[in-house]
């Protein structure tokens, strides 16, 4: 018995790593989408706001939601649309350099799979909402002011993976798939 002891101890002790570390990244961020139906009738680009939350161990790889929402992102040329929103929900996974230290660069490869949540208010008052699948891909970079403080730059493309329909309108194209970029603070933990 004090032998199969030892050996657990002596196993442990030798397999948990001495020093295991992760760091966790806030990135609370602003910027705009376009393409597609977003634009159909012109008029500028809508804003998009949202925070990313991501884990990552010392390498390469790491893992995060992404959680965004963009106003006024459904408009038409007949005007049968007066207020909508599209909220998503990512799990994502990173491939990027490894976080530097103190101060440095840091470029990143992202993709992942979530929810697209449209919620639309019609001209004439009806209101719809509809929750699709989707997917996004992605590429950015971090610069590091020091340990804990930094900045992001973000390009994503998303896209849903179904027939975009949405209260008996119906348009041009119909799969929604936008591209966004955003800039954003980087808070380290």
């Amino acid at each position: 018995m004090t032998r199969c002891r030892a050996l657990i101890l002596f196993s442990l002790a030798v397999l948990i790593p001495a020093h295991a570390r992760a760091d966790v990244i806030l990135v609370p961020y602003l910027g705009q989408s376009w393409s597609g139906v977003i634009n159909d009738a012109g008029g500028g680009y809508p804003a998009t706001f949202g925070a990313r939350l991501e884990w990552f161990s010392r390498g390469l790889f790491g893992a995060g939601v992404d959680v965004a929402r963009t106003g006024d992102f459904l408009r038409d040329a007949q005007g049968r649309v007066s207020d909508s929103t599209l909220t998503t929900v990512m799990a994502n996974v990173v491939i990027g350099g490894p976080l530097p230290e103190g101060r440095g660069f840091r470029p990143y490869l992202t993709g992942g799979v979530g929810l697209l949540r449209y919620d639309v208010t019609r001209s004439s008052g009806l209101e719809a909402s509809a929750t699709d699948f989707g997917f996004n891909i992605g590429a950015g970079a971090d610069v590091f002011f020091t340990r804990h403080l930094g900045a992001e730059i973000d390009f994503r493309y998303l896209r849903n993976t179904k027939d975009f329909v949405l209260a008996g309108l119906d348009f041009e194209e119909s799969i929604l798939e936008y591209a966004r970029w955003s800039g954003g603070l980087v808070v380290r933990f």
